[in-house]
C-alpha cells in the first residue's frame, strides 16, 4: 500500500474514531444530579444544563471540523456538474463525499437532520439526504447567517436560528471551511461544511427532566432555540423572539442568577446562566410560578 493511500485510510480511521466518540456527548441527557435542587430554584442547576449544552455544541464543531479533513471531502471535482435542476450536483455524483456526511447523518441518529456542502459563493455543491438538496427553492444561500459567519471569520461558526429550507422548521447550522487537498488555512477556503441541528431532539431532552420546572434555551439574538413546554405534537412555523425577558438579556451578557419576572403573563421565578455556542453567548433560562 502506497504512503498516500495509508495516510488516507488513517485518516478516515481517526475521522470515524471521532464521530463516534463525539455522538455519545451528542446524545447526552440532560441530567440534574439527585439531590440537587430544582434548576428554578437554584442557578447550579441552570448552570450545569449550560454545560451540558456547551458540550454538546461542541462535540458537533469538533465531528464537522475533523471530516472536512477527510479526503473525500476536500475534492470538488464534480463542481462543473452544480445547476438549478437538481440545486446542486447530481445524486451520483462525488458519492464518497456523499458518504461521509451519510456516516454522520447515521451516527448522530436524529439530531443532525442533513449535511450541505457549499462552493466559496455560497452555492449548494451536495445536500444529503438527496432529498432534501433536490427540494430547495434556490441554490445560493450566501444570506445566510452561518454562511457569513464561517466566511468572515475562517473558523468553525454556529448560526442563530433559522428556517431551514431543508427540514421547513426552525434550526441551526454548524459550519465549518474546508480546504484543498494540498491547501492550509492559510490559503482560501474551497467551501463550507455544513450541519443542519434538528432541535426537535434537544427539546426532547428538555422535556424529560424531572423537577416541572419550565426550561428554555435561546440563542445569541435572544431567539427560542428550545422550550420543554411546547406541545410536541404541533409543528413549530416561525420563530419566537424571548429577547424582551430581562433573564435572557441577563444570560447573553454572560450572567448567572435568579430574578422574578413576568413570562408569557404569569409570575415566575427564573434562574438564568450563558451558554458558549462558538463565537457567541446563548442562554438557558428555567422558570416555575413564583410563590
Amino acid at each position: 500500500m502506497s504512503s498516500t493511500k495509508s495516510g488516507r485510510v488513517a485518516m478516515s480511521m481517526i475521522i470515524a474514531a471521532a464521530i463516534v466518540a463525539a455522538a455519545g456527548i451528542i446524545a447526552v441527557a440532560y441530567v440534574i444530579p439527585e439531590g440537587s435542587s430544582k434548576p428554578a430554584e437554584n442557578p447550579s442547576g441552570v448552570r450545569l444544563l449550560a454545560s451540558n449544552l456547551e458540550e454538546r455544541i461542541a462535540s458537533s464543531v469538533k465531528v464537522m471540523s475533523l471530516t472536512g479533513l477527510a479526503p473525500e471531502v476536500r475534492n470538488t471535482d464534480s463542481l462543473s456538474l452544480v445547476s438549478t435542476a437538481q440545486m446542486g450536483i447530481p445524486q451520483d455524483a462525488d458519492v464518497a463525499k456523499r458518504q461521509v456526511a451519510k456516516n454522520i447523518i447515521s451516527t448522530y441518529g436524529d439530531d443532525v437532520a442533513s449535511i450541505f456542502f457549499l462552493t466559496p459563493e455560497g452555492n449548494i455543491y451536495i445536500g444529503e439526504p438527496f432529498e432534501q438538496q433536490k427540494q430547495l427553492p434556490r441554490l445560493n444561500y450566501s444570506d445566510r447567517d452561518w454562511y457569513q459567519g464561517v466566511s468572515a471569520t475562517n473558523d468553525a461558526y454556529v448560526s442563530s436560528v433559522f428556517m431551514s429550507a431543508a427540514i421547513h422548521e426552525p434550526a441551526v447550522a454548524v459550519a465549518v471551511p474546508v480546504y484543498g487537498q494540498e491547501g492550509t488555512e492559510k490559503e482560501s477556503a474551497i467551501g463550507y461544511w455544513v450541519a443542519i441541528i434538528n432541535l426537535d431532539e434537544i427539546e426532547k431532552g428538555l422535556r424529560q427532566l424531572e423537577g416541572g420546572s419550565r426550561i428554555i434555551f435561546a440563542d445569541h439574538n435572544g431567539t427560542e432555540i428550545a422550550d420543554s413546554a411546547r406541545d410536541p405534537s404541533t409543528t413549530r412555523t416561525d420563530l419566537r423572539s424571548l429577547s424582551n425577558l430581562e433573564s435572557v438579556k441577563a444570560a447573553l451578557a454572560g450572567k448567572t442568577g435568579s430574578l422574578v419576572e413576568v413570562v408569557d403573563g404569569k409570575t415566575m421565578k427564573v434562574s438564568y446562566a450563558p451558554v458558549k455556542a462558538h463565537p457567541h453567548t446563548w442562554a438557558v433560562v428555567s422558570m416555575q410560578p413564583a410563590g
